[in-house]
């Protein structure tokens, strides 16, 4: 893990949530972000980290999968982040 100060972390953070919010980066490019500029680790150590497969993040990560909402998420919680479904307002004319 690299060792960051609490501002550097939480700039990384900030620019994350940014990058989200304005949907300028895909699910896939957000956690490798986490992997390599929060935790400085390769995709084989982050997958154990995270328990899920070598392949499977890879594959997120590259955008070549639709993955299940709890594997997204177990990805993306060291970096603070969860992904949830929300059902869109209705509009009525």
């Amino acid at each position: 893990m690299l060792n960051l100060s609490a501002n550097e972390r939480r700039a990384i953070i900030n620019k994350l949530e940014q990058s989200l919010m304005n949907g300028e980066e895909h699910i896939g490019i957000i956690i490798k972000s986490i992997r390599t500029e929060l935790y400085g680790m390769t995709q084989t150590q982050y997958a154990k980290f995270v328990k899920v497969s070598d392949k499977t993040l890879r594959d997120i990560e590259k955008g070549n999968t639709d993955p299940r909402i709890s594997v997204v998420n177990k990805l993306l919680k060291p970096g603070g982040f969860r992904l949830s479904a929300r059902k869109a307002a209705q509009i009525s004319l």
